[in-house]
């Protein structure tokens, strides 16, 4: 049984859009009866999708020859429109994590030039540990990934550990809350090892 769709959170999301690609998605978007338009400000160009009384806004800067779908945290609540970006992420080469939100557990994709470096569950990823045990090492097909990737991938750890703090402490779950406290305290531990890697 699938988890039900919660939407995508798309973190450090860049990609380069030619004016090609950009038609191609806004014919896509236009075929599943979202209504189109454009708002700018001084640093950006947003395409806002409005479509049952949703509407959604897609960061956009301004180069020469192509646009640049970029973003630190962009969440989409709409499938069809975050498949669509997730394609636009494989097709042009682009770089992001890519996490989706469900009831259950929480997966997460990371793609470099378009390509998928890793596809985890949280708590359900791999992790190794290393010799002194000081660290965890993420790894995808046997090669560790980049510090980088792994400081971004441990943000979004934290972010669901805290979630799940916060949920045992509204609902007086005194022993889940120490729980999680002990794994949140081990994964900050860890995430600053990481961050002097960077």
């Amino acid at each position: 049984m699938r988890d039900a769709y919660d939407g995508i959170e798309f973190h450090d999301l860049s990609i380069n859009i030619t004016k090609q690609s950009l038609y191609q998605f806004i014919k896509k978007m236009m075929h599943e009866a979202y209504s189109l338009y454009w708002r700018y400000d001084e640093k950006f160009i947003f395409l806002m999708l409005e479509k049952d009384q949703t509407v959604q806004e897609i960061p956009f800067v301004k180069n020469r020859s192509f646009l640049t779908l970029k973003a630190d945290t962009l969440l989409i609540t709409e499938r069809p429109l975050a498949q669509a970006i997730e394609r636009l992420l494989q097709w042009e080469k682009g770089t992001g994590i890519v996490k989706r939100l469900t009831k259950g557990p929480q997966y997460i994709t990371s793609y470099q030039a378009g390509d998928i470096e890793s596809t985890f569950e949280i708590d359900g990823s791999e992790k190794l540990m290393n010799g002194n045990s000081s660290m965890i090492q993420y790894k995808d097909n046997g090669k560790s990934l980049e510090p980088r990737i792994i400081f971004n991938i441990m943000n979004l750890e934290i972010d669901y550990v805290l979630m799940e703090l916060h949920e045992a402490i509204v609902n007086g779950d005194e022993e889940q809350a120490n729980l999680h406290k002990k794994k949140l305290k081990k994964l900050l531990s860890r995430r600053e090892q990481v961050e002097q890697l960077l």
